[in-house]
């Protein structure tokens, strides 16, 4: 039987029978690695994303196939598996990492044998020497990896020491310790090992050396010296002391941080505020939402006071605790992410799942992936505008919380002028969808670092009376004295303290726990004194813990900190009892954000740069299954560590993250990051398209895209100088500038000649389309264009595409007025919509087959598909196309003369269009609304809602629109006995009208024309 082997940890190396091949092409050998290590099936497209990240799809499949091809030539045999669109590994192909990563690293004697055979197999880093400079998420997936792979490598050599120390087998402590450094020279108990085994073996020179060793390399690399623990064990060396027995290692597994002493401190004054939270609670359990506000500096109590009045809450209350932190506030929904991932939540979630519709927790999965872990079964999220994603992921959190409450739900939120703007955006949304709901939120903030926005927020709060607004005082010297009686302090001392801290409640603690003896006038100081008395090593894992600074878990802060297993729990068990640390939920977290902040300011460059890179290989590692969302925060540690290279990488991927939650302005945040790291023209093409569906930044996202587009004619890169000149054409599409659209595509069409990429010609195609018939021109024209663009997609089987091919024709046939046409066109959109799984898609098809009947007079077709399209809404919860479905089925209670059914409609129609910023749809209901109010015979309202409209639209160039609000008011004036005016608004659609193929729009104005 033919054996094949591979051979990844170290340059990658290849045999079959013993003989050896060679496999040339870089892309081969990382797609074997890639699914040796993951071991998973993997589709075409995640590998093709994985390695050919830059190319288009059919270049993409057919890189694929070509690399299968040449695995296969190589190896003569089907080491890759294919079965339709997976590939996987053989199983008959022999991996060196498979027996390696399977070993357990535990320090057992009968698991010697096994431990020795496998260490060899680690010859250098996974795949050493392999590089993809043109698919950076297989580098960073390689990196993470490789460190992975590296630690094991580590865990079982330490294990093989431990084993042969206890044995006393000093030869092979010696050789694994060498080991062991040669990949990480800073684990302290490696040089110790050598040292007792050289001095054990009588080498005492040679263990003194390896001593000097430690402490230079210590010095260059950390900027510390050797632990006090290294300094004994030196001294008994040099005395001759050394112990006759081996030394003791603990083995592998960690054991538990003992529990602190609890850091509560006596709680004084407050009264006033805690009777307005109460109050608060009581309206809100009559079902209206209230929001308390508490400010005031750091160290006031502001935290405290939360912790000190729901300690009294009934259990009956549902109450939800979370925090903002300073580094963390460009992550979109960081408070939320962190609310939701908790073990209690995640708990009730889990028994709640049930009662949830499977929509909500779907579009949940985009930020927390462990609901897939709860539910398996959950659909994708629907693929929808941006508009649509961005208002159903929020409304999924109302619905997730609702499900988790009982009869009155109470959320803190602390530190909230650290929140990101996606957070602050929910928070306005959560206030406003239940403010007949029992809502308590109680959230604190400093006044003095507060951002714009929630400035702006809180005064719109205040304005509507939903704030209960309480600024926290400092305690007065009778609150004072009560507070160090019960902390059982110097009474004498009193007014000496009380000074210093200036009723500081945080202050007053900290100068009394310091005592009398020189205590420091300055917090900071007082904090640093206190910071000074830890060991050497703790104050090296609280350093670690300052630069991570939130969610510190175990193994991350013992990989940042360099620090072994039991090194590290030891720290934890002094900064916790010190309380300089408390513990919640198996992570960390400093007892006052000032600690931190100390912690961080007495760093030198060296030391904090280091300890960045540290802190981001170690997130690299413990989120190496969902890189994405923590991405942010890896990013800012790059930086930090002036790794600029690898900061753009993550901060890409931070802003496609973001992008993905539809949190636009955390995208360009990242986005804007990653250009000013690695300014590629490229990368500036990103930040333009967040900074286009950020509202308010059109005029920026293009100046921005123009930029990137200058620098892609001087390389003379085609195909983004397509792409570009596309997205500059689609940002011209909501506005109707069809003018724009069409100079815009003109400039991309002599680079389409160059390349090979059928969707750009016919999104080309597609513009060119739309842009000609929005502004007047020749609908056979602008029919030939989409028909085009129709083939293209169709040919190329761009479903998609088509689709929307098949929609605009049915625009165009609408305003030519042929009907049947049109209702053809969107039947066909409306079939590709259902096979695509297009929702969104498929309730515009609905409605605009009904407005397409409604125009033909047939109202039964038109009633069918409106309540289909209203239905399919509802059903969907989707919010977008409201307004679209509202307006039509306005129009036909119109056409059945229900005027009072109309006008409900078409307010709510309204509603919903300027909810989503629509002004031009605005107009068109208002329009309609003047229609209404003209039967009602109310021509003075007729006239105001029709001028009204006429603005809005005069901005823009939409001549059908236009036309038709000419031609109502041309109406309207006949009706009010103003032939003149009636005249001028005639003159104008009769202008617009000349030369155009709109036959409905015609035929109206000749019979308007007929009136005068």
């Amino acid at each position: 039987m033919t054996t094949i082997q591979c051979f990844f940890l170290g340059t990658p190396q290849f045999t079959k029978d013993d003989h050896a091949l060679k496999l040339t092409k870089a892309k081969g050998i990382a797609l074997l690695v890639y699914l040796a290590v993951e071991r998973t099936t993997q589709t075409r497209e995640q590998v093709m994303t994985l390695l050919w990240p830059d190319s288009l799809p059919q270049a993409a499949r057919k890189n694929l196939r070509n690399t299968l091809w040449d695995i296969g030539k190589t190896f003569d045999e089907d080491v890759v598996e294919v079965d339709g669109d997976s590939l996987r590994l053989a199983e008959s192909v022999w991996v060196d990492i498979h027996p390696f990563e399977d070993t357990s690293p535990a320090a057992d004697s009968s698991q010697v044998s096994r431990l020795e055979e496998v260490v060899p197999l680690y010859r250098a880093p996974l795949a050493d020497g392999l590089s993809l400079l043109d698919a950076p998420d297989f580098e960073l997936w390689l990196t993470t990896q490789q460190q992975r792979l590296d630690r094991h490598y580590l865990r079982l050599l330490d294990a093989l020491i431990t084993v042969h120390r206890a044995a006393a087998n000093w030869q092979k402590v010696i050789n694994y310790a060498q080991q062991a450094l040669i990949y990480d020279n800073l684990q302290e108990p490696m040089h110790q090992a050598l040292m007792e085994a050289h001095a054990r073996l009588g080498e005492r020179a040679q263990a003194v050396r390896q001593y000097d060793n430690l402490r230079a390399i210590l010095a260059q690399e950390l900027g510390v010296v050797p632990l006090p623990e290294t300094e004994s064990l030196r001294t008994a060396i040099l005395n001759g002391h050394i112990q006759a027995s081996p030394m003791s290692i603990t083995a592998a597994a960690p054991r538990p941080v003992k529990k602190a002493a609890s850091a509560s401190s006596p709680f004084v004054g407050r009264r006033t505020e805690r009777a307005v939270m109460d109050e608060a609670l009581q309206l809100a359990a009559t079902g209206q939402a209230r929001i308390v506000l508490l400010t005031g500096e750091l160290g006031i109590g502001k935290t405290r006071l939360w912790q000190q009045w729901s300690a009294t809450l009934p259990e009956t209350l549902t109450t939800l605790e979370t925090r903002c932190l300073d580094n963390t506030q460009s992550l979109p929904f960081a408070p939320l992410t962190r609310l939701f991932s908790q073990a209690t939540c995640t708990q009730r979630l889990s028994q709640a799942s049930t009662a949830i519709s499977a929509t909500w927790l779907a579009e949940l999965s985009r930020l927390l992936p462990e609901i897939k872990e709860l539910r398996p079964d959950l659909p994708e999220p629907a693929d929808l505008p941006p508009e649509e994603e961005r208002g159903r992921l929020l409304e999924a959190f109302i619905q997730v919380l609702r499900a988790l409450n009982g009869h009155t739900t109470v959320l803190f939120i602390d530190d909230l002028h650290w929140a990101d703007q996606a957070t602050l955006d929910w928070l306005v949304y959560l206030i406003d969808r239940l403010r007949n709901e029992s809502l308590l939120v109680v959230a604190t903030y400093r006044v003095a670092d507060a951002p714009a926005q929630l400035v702006h927020t809180v005064a719109t709060w205040k304005r509507e009376g939903q704030v209960h607004h309480l600024p926290l005082e400092r305690l007065t010297l009778i609150e004072a004295t009560e507070l160090i009686t019960a902390l059982g302090g110097d009474v004498a001392l009193i007014e000496q303290l009380y000074t210093k801290s200036a009723g500081n409640p945080y202050f007053l603690i900290e100068l009394n726990r310091a005592g009398s003896e020189d205590t420091p006038s300055a917090l900071a100081d007082l904090i640093q004194t206190r910071l000074d008395r830890l060991s050497g090593a703790t104050q090296q894992v609280v350093q670690a813990a300052a630069i991570l600074e939130s969610d510190i878990d175990f193994e991350t802060l013992r990989r940042t900190s360099g620090r072994g297993e039991e090194e590290t729990l030891n720290a934890l068990d002094e900064l916790l009892e010190a309380t300089v640390l408390i513990e919640g939920q198996g992570v960390y977290e400093f007892s006052h954000p000032l600690v931190g902040a100390v912690v961080r300011d007495g760093l030198s460059t060296a030391r904090r740069q280091f300890l960045h890179r540290r802190a981001a290989e170690a997130l690299e590692t413990a989120f190496s299954s969902n890189l994405p969302a923590v991405a942010g925060r890896i990013a800012a540690h790059y930086t930090a560590a002036n790794l600029p290279g690898l900061a753009a990488q993550y901060a890409k991927m931070a802003g496609d993250h973001a992008m993905g939650l539809v949190a636009f302005t955390e995208a360009v945040t990242f986005y804007r990051q990653a250009y000013d790291l690695d300014p590629t023209p490229t990368r500036q093409m990103d930040l333009a398209e967040a900074l286009f569906l950020l509202p308010g930044a059109l005029d920026e996202a293009r100046v921005t895209l123009q930029q990137a587009l200058n620098s892609f004619e001087a390389n003379g890169d085609r195909p983004n100088i397509v792409k570009a000149c596309l997205m500059m054409a689609f940002s011209y599409l909501p506005s109707g500038e069809g003018d724009k659209i069409i100079e815009w595509v003109e400039r991309a069409l002599p680079h389409l000649e160059y390349i090979t990429d059928p969707a750009a010609e016919a999104r080309a195609h597609f513009f060119l389309g739309a842009g000609g018939f929005r502004i007047g021109r020749s609908m056979k024209e602008a029919e030939e264009h989409l028909a085009e663009g129709l083939r293209l997609a169709v040919e190329h089987q761009l479903s998609e595409a088509a689709m929307n091919g098949w929609f605009e024709l049915g625009n165009l046939n609408l305003q030519r007025g042929d009907f049947a046409k049109a209702r053809e066109a969107f039947q066909q959109s409306l079939v590709l919509a259902q096979t695509g799984q297009n929702i969104y898609q498929e309730a515009i098809c609905h409605n605009n087959l009904a407005y397409t009947a409604l125009l033909a007079g047939d109202l039964d077709q038109a009633h069918t598909h409106i309540e289909n399209g209203l239905a399919f809404a509802d059903k969907h919860a989707l919010m977008l196309p409201r307004q679209y479905l509202y307006s039509t089925r306005g129009e036909i209670a119109l056409a059945e003369e229900n005027l009072d059914k109309a006008d409900q409609w078409f307010r709510q129609a309204i509603i919903e269009a300027e909810k989503f910023d629509n002004p031009i749809h605005a107009a068109n209901i208002r329009a309609n609304l003047a229609l209404v109010a003209r039967r009602r015979g109310d021509l003075d309202e007729a006239l105001t809602l029709l001028t009204q409209a006429q603005k809005v639209v005069a901005r823009v160039s939409n001549p059908h629109l236009q036309t038709q609000i000419d031609l109502w008011l041309a109406e309207l004036h006949l009706q009010r006995g103003e032939q003149a005016v009636a005249k001028q608004a005639l003159a104008r659609a009769e202008a617009r009208l000349a030369g155009a193929n709109r036959r409905g729009l015609q035929a109206w104005a000749k019979q308007v024309r007929a009136s005068i």
